[in-house]
């Protein structure tokens, strides 16, 4: 077998070791991604390892690099986990992003933000959760979600369906 040859082949086998660990790791989660307003939000594995264990929501925005967007104060244990872009009742653009347990052991553990498209969070959930007495026992507690509706409400945001990363 000549050099070139057998350089040919151990640059396949290079490629196709490497690309189909890669290939397996991003077939674990595939990204999400949303445009809206002319900047994009996109939902993928974070932390750089093969096992896929959290998310990380990025946002994209004209020739700026990525920023990753932080997690919500009181949602740290959580994960962002869909992805949708819906209007204000003027037509303005606002992301939507689902924030939820990715392991599924809290039936509960769902809450919403409004971002606009340059990445501001219009809204909060701190505490996470907050307590209901009019409701019976475990039901009395439940995710804080008050100010996410209450910012729908005000820009008037229409319903828009998510894209899940899972």
């Amino acid at each position: 077998m000549n050099g070139s040859r057998r350089t040919v082949i151990a640059l396949i086998l290079t490629i196709v070791s490497g690309g189909a660990s890669d290939a397996l790791a991003e077939n674990t989660r595939p990204p999400v991604a949303k445009t809206c307003g002319g900047s994009t939000m996109v939902l993928r594995c974070g932390g750089g390892g093969s096992d896929c264990t959290r998310n990380e929501l990025v946002l994209r925005s004209g020739t700026s690099s990525p920023v990753v967007v932080p997690t919500p104060q009181g949602l740290e244990k959580y994960d962002p986990i869909g992805l949708s872009c819906t209007h204000a009742a003027n037509t303005k653009p606002f992301f939507v992003v689902e924030y939820g347990d990715l392991s599924h052991t809290c039936a509960s553990c769902e809450w919403h933000h409004v971002y606009a498209p340059d990445g501001q969070r219009l809204t909060e959930s701190d505490p996470a959760f907050v307590s209901d007495p009019s409701l019976p026992g475990a039901q009395s507690l439940h995710p804080n979600t008050a100010d996410f509706m209450r910012v729908s409400k005000n820009l008037g945001l229409s319903k828009a369906a998510a894209d899940y990363g899972h």
